[in-house]
């Protein structure tokens, strides 16, 4: 009897210690300021300009300089290595609970249609899986990660080394009521200084060139993320910023795969703009990587990108 009083116990103790653990978690990862997510979620931003995408345009595009110019409210949603999959799950997040902006920009380049560049990263999700259109995307997704979610805390033990300091930092964040994230207009510039020398890796790794695949989860989640927007009467315009000229030779099937995005758009009703600037592409001095500005001369393409959504929104 004794035996079966102390195994029941420990297993009470070690149930009622994930269900504290799971509501911890939670309320850490909802209520980080930092995490776009959880920020889009719980406040009201109600941009008229929405910039998305991965690293790109979270380093490039900064919301202060572009608001100057424009005179309009916008903000940079955009997120670190993530592709359209989990470009999809925070627009339709921010949708939730803001109002709906004018304009999406989203960036778009041949690497975005590759599923060996960028990703989805579930973990970010952990904590909005009750809601059916998140657990739905991260089943797609991520089957393995899903196959755990209908229990209590392994939705966040699955991912723990890219959970638990969010989850501190929220629960700190809570504790000193803070209402706004570090980067208040959700631009972060550029972490790196010198330029990367990814050029000549990528020609030592493919002395042929790299030639790219169209992945058909990134094509599916592309086109709903558009129809999301458009189901909210929002323009979209998906594009692409300048790029460092000498790194083209090492793409095989650039071209290739820029005309299926322009075909891609026109379908689904959209404009694709690549832009282009001869001055910056002409140099590694104006780049950090070859798609990404140095911050130096970010302001260059911000003025660019300003003045053509000021012509977008007075049409």
């Amino acid at each position: 009897m004794k035996v079966f009083v102390k195994i029941s116990s420990t297993i009470c103790l070690v149930l009622g210690s994930i269900f504290l653990l799971n509501k911890l978690y939670y309320f850490g990862a909802t209520n980080n300021k930092n995490l776009k997510a959880a920020y889009v979620s719980s406040s009201k931003i109600n941009a008229t300009i929405l910039i998305h995408g991965p690293c790109e345009p979270l380093w490039m595009l900064n919301p202060t300089l572009i608001d100057s110019i424009t005179k309009l409210n916008s903000y940079n949603l955009a997120l670190s290595h993530s592709d359209f999959a989990d470009n999809y799950l925070h627009l339709y997040l921010y949708l939730k609970n803001n109002n709906a902006p004018k304009l999406l920009l989203l960036y778009v380049t041949p690497e975005s249609m590759d599923k060996n560049y960028n990703t989805f990263n579930t973990y970010r999700f952990a904590q909005y899986l009750s809601d059916d259109t998140v657990l739905q995307v991260v089943k797609e997704c991520d089957a393995d990660y899903a196959k755990y979610t209908p229990f209590p805390f392994l939705n966040y033990a699955y991912y723990n080394k890219n959970i638990t300091f969010n989850i501190i930092q929220g629960i700190k964040h809570k504790l000193e009521n803070r209402k706004r994230p570090y980067f208040i207009n959700g631009f972060e510039p550029p972490a790196k200084i010198l330029w990367d020398n990814n050029i000549e890796e990528m020609r030592e790794q493919y002395p042929k060139g790299y030639t790219f695949k169209i992945d058909s989860l990134r094509v599916k989640y592309l086109i709903k993320t558009i129809q999301l927007a458009q189901s909210r009467g929002i323009n979209v315009v998906l594009y692409e910023s300048p790029v460092l000229t000498e790194s083209l030779s090492c793409l095989k099937n650039r071209d290739e795969i820029i005309f299926f995005v322009k075909q891609l758009a026109v379908k689904n009703k959209v404009e694709y703009i690549v832009f282009k600037d001869e001055k910056l592409s002409a140099s590694r001095e104006n780049y950090i990587s070859s798609l990404n500005l140095s911050e130096k001369s970010l302001p260059v393409f911000n003025d660019t990108l300003a003045l053509f959504i000021k012509r977008i929104i007075e049409q």
